[in-house]
């Protein structure tokens, strides 16, 4: 049996807001206090990121955004829209993917900027900040719904 739509839509909101405290206060933790912190895996590099992925469009801040927040009231609207079949793991995941693009939004908004600062040893990689793990694993695991859940309707 499918839980109640309100238990559903507080534990999205708690989860939101719980991956949001987390992602806030982990750079909060780290720039300071561990800038330059090498790990086997990874190094604390703090970076002031302008643009988005790969600092594309650095320069347009105002467009990133806006795009931010169309993309978060598209988030919503599908989240919210399709709520009732939902699971826990994907209000969890879905959770994610909102909390990482309201977080990098709020840098973006606040600061100017977003704080970039894990990178890692093995590979030559963007650096990153655990807002945008968040939205990949978010953003990876809706995408995957909406193509089965869509897959299972027409069998």
């Amino acid at each position: 049996m499918h839980a109640p739509l309100w238990k559903k839509i507080s534990l999205f909101i708690v989860f939101t807001v719980f991956f949001c405290i987390i992602s806030l206060q982990t750079r909060n933790f780290l720039i300071p206090a561990h800038n330059n912190y090498e790990c086997f895996l990874f190094k604390i590099d703090y970076i002031k990121n302008y643009g988005a992925a790969f600092s594309l469009f650095h320069t347009h801040t105002s467009f990133l955004i806006i795009v931010s927040i169309i993309i978060l009231i598209t988030a919503f609207y599908y989240i919210f829209s399709n709520m009732t079949r939902y699971k826990p793991q994907d209000l969890l995941f879905s959770s994610l993917l909102c909390a990482g693009i309201i977080c990098n939004l709020s840098e973006r908004l606040v600061d100017g900027f977003v704080t970039d600062y894990i990178r890692l040893k093995f590979i030559m990689f963007p650096i990153f900040n655990i807002s945008d793990i968040f939205i990949c694993l978010g953003a990876f695991v809706l995408i995957c719904n909406i193509l089965f859940n869509n897959e299972q309707k027409n069998n």
